[in-house]
């Protein structure tokens, strides 16, 4: 198991790890979590492409791993929570809240940016844990980037109103999820030097990452983890 990118944040443990077929994903994730170090509860997503986000403490890890159905982002405070969530060119978001301590991470494709999934993970954390968005720290995953994301027109009007969000300089608009997860952010408060970006475009990339626009049906997934240290 490698890590594609670690997140190198105080107390925090965890990172992105890319492509993963249906065979080897299970001992990828259980080596990464050996990896974070401590006795830890795989805590993971039944994912539906929304802006749901659950608080996860201690009652709820009853079990090896838990899975929590309906939602596309969790918060949790117990560091035996190793929290992980899957992607294919959509974006992984990753929280750390320095005050609380807690971490967060949470999935977002153009329908949970659409629905504010960055502000809500945002929000969840703060109502859980109290404090202001200084304390807490943002980084963005690779995903499918703007050189490669085009939607129909129905999917960039809605992302019209934010900068940087829409290309339409190509045949059929580009949409850039970064840009626009990063307006969320910096819309529910958090400074701009709390944002972090990983490198990296899951299509361009199809060796390193798992993409969905690359191909649907053998692409794997790239698993996105993070616990407390």
């Amino acid at each position: 198991m490698t890590w594609e990118t670690q997140l190198d944040w105080p107390r925090v443990v965890g990172g992105f790890i890319g492509r993963t077929t249906r065979s080897t994903r299970a001992e990828t994730v259980a080596e990464a979590v050996r990896s974070m170090g401590g006795t830890r509860i795989i805590v993971d997503a039944r994912q539906v492409h929304g802006a749901e986000v659950a608080v996860v403490d201690d009652a709820a890890l009853d079990r090896e791993c838990v899975t929590i159905e309906r939602v596309d982002g969790f918060v949790t405070a117990s560091p035996r929570a190793a929290l992980v969530i899957y992607v294919a060119d959509c974006l992984a978001i990753f929280l750390s809240h320095e005050g609380a301590p807690a971490v967060g991470l949470a999935h977002a494709g153009w329908r949970g940016l659409a629905a504010d999934m960055p502000g809500v993970l945002v929000r969840t954390a703060l109502e859980a844990f109290g404090g202001s968005p200084s304390d807490l720290r943002l980084a963005l995953s690779p995903c499918i980037r703007d050189c490669c994301f085009e939607v129909g027109e129905e999917v960039a009007e809605q992302f019209d109103a934010i900068s940087g969000a829409v290309d339409r300089s190509h045949a059929k608009p580009h949409l850039d999820m970064i840009a626009i997860a990063t307006a969320q952010l910096r819309e529910a408060g958090v400074p701009a030097e709390r944002i972090e970006v990983m490198d990296g475009c899951t299509r361009c990339d199809p060796k390193r990452f798992a993409s969905y626009r690359w191909d649907r049906e053998r692409c794997g997934r790239n698993v996105a983890m993070i616990g407390l240290g």
